[in-house]
């Protein structure tokens, strides 16, 4: 039997409002209990290890250690356990978008949807790219114009768009195997390191010097680095807007546990590798950071270790978009369901998938991707279609990260909103104990505030926009992105509303 929302919901009445108890209730009705831990951990992985957020701290030199010991102690580990206290006490499909709506009410919860999603579509643009780059460090002379780039990635789009629709079970077996082989890899670029230093390779970065690990201020400082961290560790809690699909709910907090250390563990393996093998400056200099992760493993292990590394990193980046399309539906889907967007998105086929969600998102994507690689570098108004494209891609990419760390803040406060409003529920579903809970919400709080500050006015290319003007820029684009949310989530509102009296109407003919 088909499932579509095109029809009544069952256990509502025509005009009645859906609300969030209506959403989940549904949502654990109609969507099939599917998975278990290890399909968690894989989302997980998917969704938080990009090693391609290796590069830039690499090139920070010893100081990214600084760093990523800052955003693991003080954000991601407190991220994690707050999104567990957060599932404990909503163990439901739509992740941040239900528990801001519990904690803050319908329209914050609505807005911080958005602001949570927005950024995840864009994200599937970019691991499409990073999958082009890989195929680009396979070999030098493919894909080298921009316009044959945006054909791939449209290409890889169809391509998620088509998969991500089929069974749930079998993309997430698919899913499975990415993140098994992206562990392969990690194993293998370790292994090389290890090799590599017993052979006594030469190690071109200063590792013993206590200096080299601090942080500094100023036009020549370090403090961009904290985004690159704060944004390599964002996404743990999208692997939850699946919530209500979980077989056994003592697999949430141990996907956080073994999600949060392997990632950990990951990066930091992935930025010693690249510090002792190839050194910062490379780093630095690479523009492909597919290529030096390659180069990394066939520097010292030989071609039969760099093919290999290849394709675990082709394999795992062309799933990578998928599992985000998966995961980010999930969110509109939930909407759709709490009458906040139009019921359209609401539909699933006979396999209980979210096709249109899933077709929609590609679409969406699909169209940034041909603005940025298709239509921007055709634009000779604003320098050379190279820079234009480096600088438009880089200050999306900012804008975006801000709009994502804004929605980040909000499953702290959560937390906090929700211990104020109900404290009984946390005498008896609470699985943090208090002063780490209380830990958590003020460290992860700061950290992402510290970030939207430093990301708002330290450049990512200062050779080609300084720090004067990258500021007010940047700040204009995440202004029109978060008025895009709202305004867009108004509409959205008021679409669903109007379908809901078009449902009352001819329910009273």
């Amino acid at each position: 039997m088909d499932r579509s929302l095109s029809a009544p919901l069952p256990d509502r009445q025509v005009g009645q409002p859906a609300g969030p108890a209506f959403a989940e209730r549904y949502s654990a009705h109609v969507l099939p209990k599917l998975l278990g831990g290890f399909d968690l951990v894989s989302l997980f992985l998917l969704n938080v290890f990009w090693v391609t957020n290796v590069t830039p701290l690499a090139a920070g030199g010893a100081a990214s250690f600084t760093y990523w010991v800052i955003g693991g102690w003080f954000f991601f580990i407190p991220c994690s356990l707050v999104i567990a206290q957060l599932a404990a006490l909503f163990p439901v499909e739509g992740s941040i978008y239900i528990w801001t709506r519990h904690a803050l009410g319908p329209r914050w919860g609505f807005f911080v949807g958005v602001c949570a999603w927005l950024p995840g579509v864009l994200s599937i643009v970019n691991a499409a790219a990073a999958f082009v780059a890989c195929l680009q460090a396979l070999n030098a002379g493919w894909l080298v114009p921009s316009w044959q780039q945006g054909v791939a990635i449209m290409g890889v789009l169809a391509f998620v768009g088509i998969f991500s629709c089929q069974r749930t079970r079998v993309v997430q077996n698919v899913l499975n195997v990415a993140a098994l082989l992206m562990l392969l890899a990690t194993l293998l670029i370790g292994a090389a390191t290890a090799l590599g230093c017993w052979r006594g390779h030469a190690i071109p970065t200063s590792l013993t010097d206590a200096r080299s690990f601090t942080i500094t201020w100023g036009s020549q400082g370090n403090l961009a680095l904290l985004g690159s961290v704060v944004l390599a560790l964002m996404g743990s809690d999208m692997p939850l807007a699946l919530g209500a699909e979980v077989k056994d709910r003592r697999a949430i907090s141990r996907h956080l546990t073994w999600g949060t250390a392997i990632t950990l563990v990951g990066y930091l393996l992935f930025t010693f590798a690249l510090l002792v093998v190839e050194g910062a400056s490379t780093a630095a200099a690479t523009v492909n950071p597919m290529l030096l992760l390659i180069a990394t493993v066939d520097h010292v292990s030989g071609k039969v270790g760099g093919n290999v590394m290849a394709l675990c990193l082709l394999f795992y980046f062309l799933m990578i978009p998928v599992a985000l399309n998966v995961c980010f539906a999930r969110l509109l889907l939930v909407a759709a369901f709490d009458g906040r967007v139009s019921r359209w998105f609401a539909h699933l086929n006979r396999q209980r998938v979210p096709t249109h969600a899933l077709i929609a998102q590609t679409l969406i994507a699909g169209l940034f991707a041909s603005l940025l690689y298709l239509l921007v570098p055709l634009v000779g108004l604003f320098g050379s279609p190279a820079s234009f494209t480096s600088e438009t891609y880089n200050v999306l990419g900012a804008s975006l990260l801000l709009v994502w760390a804004v929605s980040f803040l909000f499953p702290f406060l959560d937390v906090a909103a929700l211990w104020l409003r109900y404290p009984h529920w946390f005498r008896v579903r609470r699985v943090i104990p208090k002063p780490l809970l209380t830990f958590s919400m003020l460290a992860g709080t700061l950290v992402c505030a510290a970030t939207i500050v430093i990301t708002l006015f330290n450049s990512f290319i200062p050779a080609l926009i300084s720090d004067a003007s990258w500021w007010y820029i940047v700040g204009l684009c995440t202004l029109t992105w978060l008025t895009i949310c709202a305004v867009g989530s108004m509409l959205t509102t008021s679409e669903a509303h109007w379908e809901e009296m078009q449902q009352i109407g001819s329910h009273h003919h």
